[in-house]
């Protein structure tokens, strides 16, 4: 197993890899956790934008879960669309996990080619039936409530027809 640690200019990152996990850690913010799915070459990362210590006494990866939050997980139905969650840099990965305190969370799509905007679930807008969020040009804004337990919720974005999207809830 190889292990290296790379410090990054720009604000104090650090970056870690071991074996397929990459973990990238700025100062200040949530955990994110974005993972590619089941494959034989997955790619996770995890970002740490929490408070820790600096890359020479390793607090910051010490400090990546320590805060007690409470654990968010977005699933991208197919990964058709690419997501956003909580500001941080959007994805078309299939899962993405933060571990937040309890709050409301703004969650963005965007349609990928061939794909059209859907419907989140499990969001604030949402009543049972799915929530077509705030459409602002080619994206999709929602939010998410956290409380004090695990929460989980999902989108998918279609093709161009409309079809092609789960009928069961992907947060089980």
């Amino acid at each position: 197993m190889v292990v290296f640690f790379l410090p990054v200019l720009a604000g104090g990152f650090l970056v870690k890899c071991v074996g397929d996990t990459t973990t990238v850690v700025p100062d200040g913010g949530s955990d994110v956790t974005v993972s590619d799915g089941p494959s034989n070459n997955d790619v996770n990362s995890n970002i740490d934008t929490g408070t820790g210590g600096d890359a020479g006494d390793g607090g910051a990866l010490a400090d990546a879960n320590s805060d007690g939050g409470v654990t968010l997980t977005v699933k991208n139905s197919f990964s058709w669309c690419s997501v956003s969650v909580n500001g941080n840099p959007a994805s078309s990965a299939a899962t993405q996990t933060a571990t937040v305190s309890p709050g409301t969370y703004p969650l963005t799509a965007t349609a990928l080619t061939g794909f059209k905007l859907g419907l989140w679930h499990h969001t604030t807008g949402d009543t049972g039936s799915g929530d077509p969020g705030t459409v602002s040009g080619l994206q999709s804004s929602a939010t998410v409530g956290v409380g004090n337990s695990a929460m989980c919720v999902w989108v998918c974005c279609p093709f161009t027809d409309g079809t092609g999207c789960p009928t069961t809830d992907q947060c089980p």
